[in-house]
């Protein structure tokens, strides 16, 4: 086939206009589902994700953040007030803006801790691993972990999947009334 260029030159096309349009057609849908597979996996969890936050009531304002997939976890941990011993609480992020509770983990029965299985709320399970003690939260949502920081006897962090560990006490003061939660930039 034979076609004038702007300049008025004959050119050899060897591909035929309407093959031409089925390929630009092809290109473009392309690149469409390119584009909106990556919003929907973005939008779906496969790879989206939120920001985690630690809110200081006392300031009115965020003293930490980062990013965080939803899907992961991380983890509080602590020596408990009364009985001096350490305490774990994993925790979930269930979607862009909620935070799940996933299990506690103790060695010692003691204030604001369940004292076996029928002190514990009917979403969760106890289990005595030998002396240890875990209490199974299924992802039960609790949006956000209200907190009053203890001092450095009680020492506050958290843990994150990727490694990074928090003090709280790096970022606010002992008695503080924290919030951890997850917040939706998006």
């Amino acid at each position: 086939m034979t076609s004038v260029t702007a300049v008025g030159e004959a050119s050899r096309d060897a591909t035929p206009p309407r093959r031409r349009v089925v390929v630009a057609c092809a290109a473009t849908a392309a690149a469409l589902v390119i584009v909106s597979g990556g919003w929907l996996l973005g939008s779906a969890g496969g790879s989206a994700s939120t920001t985690f936050e630690v809110f200081d009531h006392r300031d009115g304002a965020v003293v930490y953040e980062r990013e965080l997939p939803v899907g992961s976890e991380l983890v509080l941990e602590h020596v408990h007030s009364v009985t001096g011993r350490p305490v774990q609480e994993r925790f979930g992020v269930g979607d862009a803006s909620t935070l799940t509770l996933e299990q506690l983990t103790f060695d010692e029965f003691g204030p604001n801790l369940p004292a076996g299985p029928a002190h514990v709320p009917d979403h969760a399970s106890f289990h005595d691993d030998g002396g240890t003690y875990r209490v199974e939260h299924h992802g039960f949502e609790i949006g956000a972990v209200p907190l009053m920081v203890g001092g450095d006897r009680v020492d506050h962090r958290l843990q994150f999947e990727d490694g990074e560990r928090l003090r709280l006490l790096d970022v606010v003061r002992s008695g503080s009334r924290v919030e951890l939660r997850v917040a939706d930039r998006g």
